[in-house]
């Protein structure tokens, strides 16, 4: 099992490089910097698992594995540069951010010639990296050996492995600290509080991240003296990255969680507010079909988009009553007088139970297909004072939540919709007594 650790952290680190990749950060050279170096790094332990490098080796062509394994430490020194290419990107957007502010073009546009110095100097050095690290391994030749790399007894095949380690993991050391020491710089400035808190946490993630990367030092002793290292990544490496996974996990966390939680409290807000609708429109949609504006959704399954629904939904209940204005009863107020002498509502319910009975009424008429000879132009769905000029989404919501309730709760509506479904029938019998 300790083989699959690097699994789930290499995961964790490409998912990261797809959020950051989605993310709208102000700078975008640091969120793209970012996704760089998490996609590299994920990537590079999905490759170095032990398991990949078997599954490799398990083709019957042996170079093949050395060349997974080079890939995966090439990906490695890439996410490196990366981490080191976030540095002058920070400080490029600070300096952008300043000039905004005091209005000042020139020094934005000497911190964007300073950023792309710095970038060419950082792609530059990678490049150096890798073209000394390929060199170093050619040399070498070496085998693999069941998890381990492997050269002859010679002492230049041996130093050539040491310093093909040694060489990544000294670039990788000094990119991980040029990060280090910004991060440290910001956490000082900011303070106590939850940007504080994060920047603290990502610092931990980059102390364990050098743990991880000294580990390597065992590989170049290894290598000098006995001339073989282990090829993936073992149940160490793991253990650390995981450290670091959560640690970086948990300073993103920190400064994300507010934004998450009020991102989840807003769908199953919209989601409650989407469900408590649902009576009334059933019975709306069941009598006029035509409102539905999306008629391919049939079955009853939780919406994607929430508030895109709550949206949609209102709209079609709009167009409902739009349509029931035709269909208005002129007796809806006398049964209604009626109906709430026996079921008195409450007073802060008597407009939505006004409300709810003429669209019960006037239901109850759709249904049968019929316009009332008497209607008045006056006989309109009466409507809750106050309550639906609403200027946002929300307030529609509210009053349709409210209003959905009354109908389907009160028992002063239930009356007249009793009433109304009464005369439908009677007026539907008598039709049926002159054919």
């Amino acid at each position: 099992m300790s083989n699959l650790a690097l699994y789930p952290v290499g995961l964790f680190f490409v998912l990261s490089a797809a959020h950051f990749a989605r993310s709208r950060i102000d700078s975008r050279a640091t969120a793209r910097y970012t996704c760089y170096g998490t996609a590299l790094l994920g990537a590079a332990l999905l490759v170095l698992a032990p398991p990949t490098i078997r599954a490799v080796q398990g083709t019957g062509v042996a170079v093949l594995a050395v060349l997974a394994i080079v890939l995966g430490d090439g990906m490695r020194d890439g996410a490196a540069a990366a981490i080191r290419l976030l540095v002058p990107a920070l400080r490029a957007a600070d300096t952008a951010h300043a000039a905004q502010a005091g209005n000042a073009e020139a020094p934005g546009n000497a911190a964007r010639a300073v950023h792309r110095h710095e970038v060419r100097g950082g792609l530059a050095l990678l490049g150096t990296v890798l073209g000394l690290r390929l060199a170093l391994i050619t040399a070498a030749a070496p085998g693999l050996a069941g998890d381990d790399l492997t050269v002859g007894p010679e002492l230049s095949a041996r130093l050539a492995l040491a310093g093909y380690t040694a060489v990544g993991m000294l670039h990788t050391t000094v990119c991980l600290v040029a990060l280090l020491r910004e991060l440290v710089r910001r956490a000082r400035a900011a303070g106590p509080g939850r940007l504080g808190t994060g920047l603290r946490l990502l610092t931990g993630g980059l102390v364990a991240g050098l743990l991880w990367n000294a580990w390597s030092m065992d590989d170049v002793l290894r290598a000098a003296a006995t001339g073989s290292q282990d090829g993936p990544e073992d149940t160490l490496c793991a253990v650390l990255g995981g450290l670091c996974a959560a640690l970086i996990a948990a300073g993103l966390g920190s400064t994300l969680w507010p934004a998450a939680a009020g991102a989840v409290r807003g769908w199953a807000h919209a989601h409650r507010r989407y469900r408590a609708l649902t009576p009334l429109w059933r019975d709306l949609h069941t009598v006029l079909p035509q409102i539905a504006l999306d008629p391919a959704r049939r079955l009853p399954l939780p919406p994607r988009d929430p508030q895109f629904a709550l949206y949609r939904r209102i709209i079609e209940i709009h167009d409902a009553r739009l349509i029931l204005r035709q269909h208005c009863d002129p007796r809806t107020a006398q049964w209604l007088d009626q109906a709430t002498r026996r079921f008195p509502p409450p007073c802060d319910h008597a407009a939505a139970t006004a409300e709810a009975a003429a669209l019960a009424a006037a239901l109850e008429l759709a249904a049968s297909g019929a316009v009332p000879e008497a209607a008045a132009p006056e006989a309109v769905l009466p409507a809750a004072p106050g309550t639906t000029a609403t200027d946002t989404m929300d307030g529609e919501a509210e009053h349709l939540a409210h209003l959905a309730r009354v109908y389907a709760t009160c028992p002063a509506v239930a009356e007249v919709r009793t009433r109304a479904r009464a005369e439908r029938a009677r007026a539907a019998s008598a039709a049926g007594a002159l054919r």
